[in-house]
Formats: C-alpha cells, structure tokens, sequence
C-alpha cells in the first residue's frame, strides 16, 4: 500500500517552514494573484522560486493554487504566471477555472494539474469527466460521505484528495455567491469576506422568529484525527490540512499531530487521538466536527461564536475590584490569553498572584489571582485562547534534514576527494588544495569526519561517514570546507534540476470578434408545474422545468403544454450525489417522451449527457467566465457566469459563435449547501422549505428566503430581486440570444405579472415595474 500523502497549508513562508519541519509530504501555497485566498500574505516571485526549492531539497513537494475564476481580460497576465510557476519546477497547480484548465493541458502537458474543490466535484462521473480530460487528481467536494468517497476510489484511476481538518464552508465550494453578491468580494475571486460567520435570526413567513441572533451558517471545524485509520483504508491518495489563512504554530501543531498519525498506523503502533486533539484545541477552537464524512449532516455547528473560544482554563471564584479569584483547570503562564466562554472579552496574562506573590506559572488547580480588565461573575469559567508555551515549542521545532552518507579520501599529494551519496542521487568533489606533509599537527580521521559533518546550515544530516586518511598529513581548515561546501553545492544543484524546466513563453491570443447578430428570446426557469403552464400560456418559447425526477410531474407538465408553442428543457439540479445513479434511466426516459434539450449544472451529468443526442444547455453553477471555459463546453449553449459585468458578457459573447444566455431576473442562489438550517434547528419540513416559507434575517433586518433546490439540498436566495428589464435594449445588444427569467418563491399572480412585463419589454412597449426591492446584480459593478 502506497503510503498516504499529508499536504500542508503554506499562507506564509513562516508558515510553509512550520509545516515542513512538522513532516508534512507536500504543501500547497499561492502567489499574489489567482488564488483562493487573496487575504494570505502569499508569495511573490522571489518567494515562490525559495519556497519550491526549500521544498524540493527537503524531499516536499508544492502545489500552487491558481484556483480562481480568471476574465478574458486577465489571461495574459496569468499565461506570464504559468510560464513562470511551469519553469521554477512546481510539482502541480490546483485550478477551478474550466478555460485554466483547457489552456494548462494544451500548453503544458507535462505539467500536473489538480482540480480545486472550487470544482464542485461531488460524483464519480464528475471525477470521470475530468480524467478524461488530462487532470492527475481532483479534490472533492467536503460534503461527501467516507463511503461515497471509498466508491470514488474504488472505480477511478485518477488521485483523490479529501480534506481531513480545518474550517469548513457551509455552502459547497464553487456554488457560494453570498460574499459576492452582498458585498461584491466573490469567493470564486479568492476574496471571501466570510458572510456565513455573522449572526442571522431564523424566521418563517408570518414574520414568527424561531432562533434569534446565532451564528447559524457557521460549522465547527473538521478534525477526522480519530478515524485516520478508516481513511487510509479508503484508498485516498492525500490528506489534505485547511488553513492558508493561519498562522505558523497552528500548522505546525495540526501537521505534526497527524503526522504522528499517519505514522502510527503504518507502523502499527497506539495513537493517542484525544491528547493530539487536546494540544490542537490550545493552538485554535471554535468546535471540532467530522463534518459530513459520516452521515449527511454536519456533526457540529457553531452556532454561539465563530472565533477561537479555547479551552476552559478557569473557574472565577470570587471577584473584587482590582482582582479576579480563580480555580485553575489547567496551567496558566504569563503570556497566555484569556477571554470569556464565547471568545467575545478577553485579555493576555501580564501578572499572576499565588498566595500573594507573583509567578511566572500556576498549574491545574492552583488558586489564583488575576488583574482582569473584562467583567466576570462568580462562577462564570474562562478559557485559554493562547498558549505562550505551547506557541513557543512549536516555533522551535527541529529543522527537516534529509539524510546523507559521505566518503572521503585524503592522500598525499593530493586534493581531498568527497563523494556524498543520498537516495539515487551521487556527487563526486575535490579540494582546490592539494593535501601536505604535515610540519606540526596532521590531521586524523576523527578531526576530518568532524569538519565534513558541520552541515547545520543546509537541508542535509550525515547518516553515515567513512574516511580514509594517510597519516602524516595537512589540510587547511579553510580547504576542507571548502571542499565540503563545493560537494554540498553539487548536490542540491543535482536535486533542484531534477524538477526545473526549461523557459517557457506561451504566445495566447483570446479568439477575435465575430460578426453575429442574435435574435433574442426569453426564457423561463421553474420547479412548478402550474408556472410552467402559465409561461407556456404566454408564449415563452423555452422553459427550463427541474422535475426533480418525478416522472409524474414532468408528464403532467407536458400535458398542459402539448398545444402550446413551448419547448420544455428538463432541468436538473447542480448538487447529484447519489440522484447521479438514476441519471440515465432519466435520460433514456426523456429521450422517450421526446424531450430532445437538457440543462446541465454539473460535471458528472455533463460527462453522462454528451454521450446522448441530447442538445445541451449549460447552466451557470459550472461558473462559465471566459471564452476559454466557453471553449471546453463547445458547441453547446452557455449561461454566464452571474458574476460577470455586461461589459464583460459582451466581450465574451462577441468572441464566440455558440449561444449565450444570462440572468435578468430572479432571487439569485447565495449558497448551495447540504445543510438544513430548518432540519437542524426546528425539524425538517419539506414541503413548506421547498416553498420558501422560512427565512435568514441578517443584521441589517434583509430577509433570505430558504428553498430547497432539489433532494433536500438548501439555497439561501439574495433578499433582493435582480431586474434588469429597463436595460433590455443593452442587454439585446450584448451578443446574447436568451434573457433567462429564474423563478423561485414567487406566487402565480406574481410570476405571471413578471411573465408579461418581460414580454411586453422584449417588444419594445412601454411597461411599469412591478413593486419590490431590486438590484441589478454585477451588471455594473462586477467582483474583486
């Protein structure tokens, strides 16, 4: 069994030594532009070419994230990045963007790339898919079960990595627009400004407030540290650590506890997962969880606060004006920090009293006196959110040395000769001076084997030395060192060029404008098979209809459109895990009903659906945002990006001869998640949750309406209705041949009034806006 690869989060360089010194197999780290943590500090050039050669010495290999949506505008900035990252000799780049990734494999095919779990990739044929089209490994989504994934691997010949602890996104990677869309910093832009840990109220429709002011989108952090085991055993290629965007002693705490965990099992020996568990919880904790990995909810939310809360530390005994009594639960030292339960009031530890006198430590159960400068109560506990000592060992951690083994000759009249083996890998060196009789003290084995070992600086430790020396002779120190120096040299030199390529200067040219004049028709999006009958009464010539696999329905929606001039589109939803089993049963069955057009959200179905004769529509979850990614799906149909401004749709359209579609109104999906808030906090209710009859009201009173979108998988929808029917005669202009009208929690009248403003718009007659709150989306404004 091939040995499981732990990869360690790098935001920083202080950060990627932490995590090699620690015993990670290979970090994963992003430059200063197209990566899905802008907020890092990152690398710049000069640090990305240190960092992989820092790397590669010490046997680790690096991945570099070029995991964000790239705009037609910015590709010729990130070809110079790529040429670049392709020459310094990384070992893969993890992406997202479909065009980054058919531009990577007609450019560098020799250069591994991994498909980020921005992907969306959450089924079997979605792994499929893209092993088809050259990925070495993909990165799956964090909703999946261990037994999904253990089927995964079982029936594909690509890597699959899984993420094993860090913060967990509530929505699915790829598929969360809340940042985006509410404060214009996209996540698929690596500029999340993390929405989902602010407080929200639960309400249903008659306004009732069913949870008040709780963190209720924030999950508690995966820690699977227990059951690596049962992971290794699934076949997973690498064990991934989330974290870019912490500190140094927090990755090397969690690397080094699962290193230790890893190694155990091989070596068949007892881990103890609750002191690991323990001493991560000093270094960061807002809860831990094992996520979905055992069931279809997430094991632990953290509804109170989304911070470090710590570890309980301390009872308040007795409180005074200048001092705090307090029974200790565990060690406190000067430099510790302490705050309330919920992480919201806290201080550092400048000054402990123990019977009356100051220390520099107490231990679990000392009593103690303690300035406090944050009001407490008797009785209240307080927790350890920083621990100096423990933050201290872990900035000190023993440097990673590969091991060598030397030979060394020194005879008369000669220069030294050193030979230094490690692994494959042999060099050869010899001293500039030539070896001397020695007039006073000659030089002796043991002398020698001392000076060839003073290696600390470098990435080595000597294993093994053997020196033959004649006696009677001198070498300078300055020569032997030099001699040791020139041979180490030589062998990193062999390393590193191991993995350099040669230059490259990728010419890219976006593909010229095209003349194209688009007749322009509306179409419809909905789950209810009475809009669908209203929107065939008026004439829409396709509606998109998402059956949900009930056969029933989508005949009766047939039925009631049979002498209409409608098309009917089946429609599926973005999320299929199991649901993928039943897909072509499901096509085979539309195929029968002479249903000839399907919309298509994700990339397993999309790998099952081309083999059909079915024309396809892609649809806007498969984050479509240049002419490249436009290029992959060719022929079919597109729907843009939300994320893109008009101007940008237009650049994007006017370069391509496939037909594009774009949103201009409806509730745009924030979130796609697998979790329930309705489930969690009231019990499920599917029948009014599919209606919109519960809500997310934020601070500033906006209330989110919640639907399920199919399956039982929820969307947060944005307060806010996008309406762009006032700028119809642009948008007629943009290169586009359908204007989508996305139906969700509206009511008959209300569609039906939505409907015909559309169409009277369309042909140019003056028309009222219906009432409401509106927005116009990214049209104008675009994302960071």
């Amino acid at each position: 069994m091939k040995k499981v690869e732990l990869l360690a989060p790098a935001g920083d360089y202080e950060a990627l030594t932490s995590a090699v010194n620690a015993g990670c197999d290979a970090v994963y780290l992003g430059g200063k532009n197209f990566g899905a943590r802008a907020y890092a500090t990152n690398f710049d050039y000069d640090d990305l070419k240190s960092a992989v050669e820092f790397c590669h010495l010490r046997d680790v290999k690096v991945y570099v994230t070029v995991n964000t949506l790239v705009a037609n505008e910015e590709f010729e900035k990130l070809v110079n990045y790529l040429d670049f990252l392709y020459s310094i000799g990384v070992d893969a780049v993890i992406v997202q963007d479909m065009g980054v990734l058919k531009f990577l494999r007609e450019n560098y095919p020799d250069l591994k790339v991994h498909a980020s779990t921005q992907m969306t990739v959450h089924n079997l044929e979605g792994v499929q898919e893209l092993a088809q089209k050259g990925v070495s490994r993909v990165i799956l989504s964090r909703e999946l079960t261990l037994k999904e994934i253990k089927d995964i691997v079982q029936n594909s010949n690509i890597e699959i990595e899984v993420f094993v602890h860090g913060a967990l996104c509530v929505s699915y990677s790829g598929q969360c627009f809340m940042s985006s869309i509410l404060g214009g910093r996209s996540g698929n832009r690596g500029r999340c400004a993390q929405p989902c840990r602010l407080k929200y109220s639960l309400v249903d429709k008659e306004g009732k407030v069913l949870e008040k002011d709780l963190h209720l989108l924030s999950m508690a952090d995966l820690c699977t540290i227990e059951h690596i085991p049962k992971l290794i055993e699934a076949g997973i290629t690498s064990f991934k650590i989330e974290g870019r965007m912490k500190n140094a002693e927090y990755v090397a705490s969690v690397v080094k506890a699962y290193r230790e965990a890893i190694d155990s099992f091989y070596e068949s020996k007892a881990f103890d997962s609750g002191k690991a568990i323990e001493e991560m919880s000093r270094i960061f904790n807002r809860g831990f969880s094992t996520g979905y990995l055992f069931g279809v909810k997430p094991s632990k939310m953290s509804y109170i606060s989304p911070k470090n809360t710590g570890v309980a530390a301390a009872e308040v005994i007795s409180v005074t004006s200048k001092t705090s009594k307090l029974r200790l639960l565990r060690d406190i030292a000067k430099g510790d920090g302490i705050s309330d339960e919920k992480g919201e009031k806290g201080q550092k530890v400048e000054i402990i009293f123990k019977n009356g006198k100051k220390v520099d430590r107490a231990y679990e159960g000392d009593i103690i006196e303690l300035p406090l400068k944050f009001y407490v109560k008797e009785g209240e506990i307080l927790n350890k959110t920083y621990d100096a000592l423990l933050n201290d060992k872990l900035k000190n951690l023993p440097s990673k040395k590969i091991p060598i083994k030397i030979y060394a000759e020194l005879k008369k009249g000669k220069p030294l000769y050193i030979k230094i083996q490690e692994g494959i890998r042999t060099v050869e060196a010899y001293s500039d001076e030539i070896s001397q009789i020695a007039e006073k003290v000659s030089i002796d084995e043991d002398s020698l084997k001392d000076k060839l070992t003073q290696i600390n600086d470098t990435a080595f430790y000597v294993e093994e030395i053997e020196v033959v020396v004649e006696k009677g002779l001198y070498m300078s120190v300055k020569g032997i060192k030099e001699a040791r120096r020139k041979a180490i040299e030589m062998l990193e030199k062999r390393k590193l060029d191991y993995y350099k390529r040669e230059e490259k200067h990728t010419f890219f040219i976006l593909p010229s404008f095209k003349e194209k004049k688009e007749e322009v028709s509306l179409t419809f999006y909905t789950d209810k098979v009475e809009h669908l009958k209203i929107a065939s009464q008026l004439g829409i010539e396709y509606v998109y209809f998402n059956y949900k696999f009930d056969i029933k329905l989508l005949k009766k929606g047939l039925e009631l459109t049979k002498d209409a001039k409608t098309t009917v589109i089946a429609a599926f939803p973005s999320i299929l895990r199991e649901e993928i089993k039943r897909i072509k049963p499901q096509l085979e069955f539309l195929q029968d009903m002479g249903i000839n057009k399907i919309l298509v959200s994700n990339l397993g179905l999309y790998h099952i659906a081309k083999n059909y004769d079915f024309e396809i529509f892609i649809d806007y979850p498969l984050n479509i945002f240049n002419n490249l990614a436009v290029d992959y799906f060719k022929p079919y149909a597109v729907t843009l990006s939300y994320e893109l401004t008009l101007e940008q749709i237009k650049d994007i359209a006017k370069r391509s001869d496939v037909k594009f579609e774009a949103l201009i109104y409806g509730r745009l999906p924030l979130m796609t998640m697998e979790y329930c808030p309705i489930r969690n906090l009231v019990g499920c209710d599917r029948e009014r949750c599919e209606k919109g009859y519960y809500f997310l009201k934020d601070r500033k009173g906006k209330l989110m309406p919640l639907k399920s979108n199919g399956f039982c998988r929820m969307q947060i929808l944005n307060a806010d209705v996008l309406l762009m029917v006032q700028h119809l005669k642009e948008l007629k202009q943009a290169g586009l041949s359908f204007l989508r009208i996305h139906d969700t929690i509206e009511k008959d009248e209300e569609i039906e009034k939505v409907l015909k403003m559309h169409i009277e718009a369309l042909k140019g007659n003056e028309i009222e806006i219906l009432e409401g709150k509106y927005t116009k989306g990214h049209f104008y404004r675009g994302v960071l």
